[in-house]
């Protein structure tokens, strides 16, 4: 297979600092540059079945007054992204330097947290362990009630260069408020996979992603130990995408390599169907369904990876949200007609291309698609999503210990179905 990934939003929004210098402000000229060069990469290769891209210049035109005004990198993306939105369709963003370095290295500068803003201030959802607010002793659930003698209305005034300090008054759960000053510090935004066990008979597999911090060896360690489970739940909510090659991976546990999952359908696989059928409408699914008996497509045929261990062999529920996206949904809709999983939740973010992120000048990224994508049961996911066959309330913050609806009705499904032949713990 080309080295072909499907990349989705980051699900994990960490404070970070602005550690680039803002291109934009520094020199104005650059906005050109980037817009030519990116103007350049959409034209030429974008491509998704029934779009046409030649719609560019208008949409961006719609925006210019906002370009002309953009003053930080920050501001021109934004700009920008408004025009690409245009298209109606995901996988199509200008990244700036600071977002595309994160994306690269998986690591930035700040305190280490995982928040949401509320009424009370900045609720902390996680601590990044080692990072700044770890060793102050930070827990889920504490509010960050006081940054700079100021109440926040965001996190403008927590984040900031590396070295430099942060004072903030913070209210824990007992109702303590105490002070702290952090110095902010890099630290890693990858959220390494996690398995707990919710009784004996049942664990839960939580993936972050399948793009920067996937680790198929420790998924493979893991699995290992869910192997025992009569059960298990395969949590993919806010879990925005990644790498197909991950993707592949982590199916290889429920599904035989050999099986077809979806395919890819692309400019090459479009022009020949169109060169076979002319004068017939074309729709996605019947290129996909098509491009299977057509040897010159095998490889857009997607198939799981050989795996180390055994197949799990339990019964299987899967988890999804808004915040599923891409990779995720690939994954749940595979599971759920080829591995008789039931998926729980709400509907997912139906943002299913194949696309490439790659380097538009002075250090900002494009994101394109170059492929649409089909299930093997020939449902086209972009735009329509995963509906679960459950539907569990989305809880606003999910906290540490709290209860979690989507685990209760996962746990009230398996109570209700039978065990698969030949498993134990």
């Amino acid at each position: 297979m080309t080295a072909k990934k499907v990349f989705g939003s980051v699900a994990m929004m960490a404070l970070a600092a602005l550690t680039f210098a803002q291109t934009i402000d520094k020199d104005p000229s650059t906005k050109q540059e980037v817009l030519d060069k990116m103007s350049s990469l959409i034209e030429r290769n974008a491509y998704v079945p029934g779009v046409d891209f030649d719609q560019w210049p208008k949409f961006l035109e719609k925006v210019k007054p906002d370009l002309d005004k953009a003053k930080t990198d920050e501001e021109f993306a934004g700009a920008i992204n408004t025009a690409l939105h245009e298209f109606g369709f995901s996988h199509i963003a200008l990244e700036t330097p600071r977002d595309g370095d994160i994306f690269r290295n998986g690591t930035t500068v700040g305190i280490g947290i995982t928040s949401q803003l509320t009424e009370d201030g900045v609720l902390v959802i996680r601590v990044v362990p080692g990072a700044p607010a770890d060793k102050a002793g930070f827990k889920p659930g504490d509010v960050i009630v006081e940054v700079e003698g100021e109440k926040p209305k965001g996190i403008a005034k927590i984040i900031g260069p590396e070295g430099t300090d942060v004072h903030m008054k913070v209210k824990h759960a007992d109702g303590k408020v105490q002070a702290y000053t952090l110095k902010r510090a890099k630290f890693s935004t990858v959220r390494p996979e996690e398995l707990e066990w919710v009784d004996d008979q049942t664990a839960h597999l939580s993936i972050y992603t399948f793009a920067t911090g996937y680790n198929p060896r420790h998924v493979d360690d893991l699995m290992n130990q869910a192997s025992r489970a009569h059960n298990l739940i395969l949590d993919l909510r806010d879990n925005g995408g990644g790498a197909v090659l991950n993707l592949q991976h982590m199916l290889g546990y429920f599904l035989p390599p050999d099986a077809v999952i979806g395919t890819f359908v692309n400019k090459d696989m479009y022009q020949a169907y169109q060169d076979a059928h002319k004068g017939d409408k074309i729709e996605a699914k019947d290129v996909a369904a098509w491009s299977k008996d057509q040897r010159d497509f095998w490889f857009d045929q997607i198939r799981p990876s050989h795996v180390k261990a055994p197949r799990f062999q339990g019964r299987l529920v899967v988890l999804v949200n808004g915040g599923s996206g891409s990779a995720s949904e690939i994954a749940a809709a595979a599971l759920r007609d080829d591995a008789n999983a039931e998926i729980v939740g709400q509907k997912s973010a139906g943002a299913v291309l194949v696309s490439v992120i790659v380097p538009a000048t002075h250090g900002f990224m494009l994101q394109y698609p170059l492929s649409d994508y089909i299930t093997s049961n020939g449902v086209r996911l972009e735009g329509n999503g995963i509906t679960p066959d459950i539907v569990s309330s989305e809880a606003r913050v999910r906290l540490p210990g709290q209860p979690d609806e989507a685990i209760e009705k996962a746990r009230e499904y398996f109570a209700k179905v039978k065990s698969p032949a030949g498993i134990g713990i």
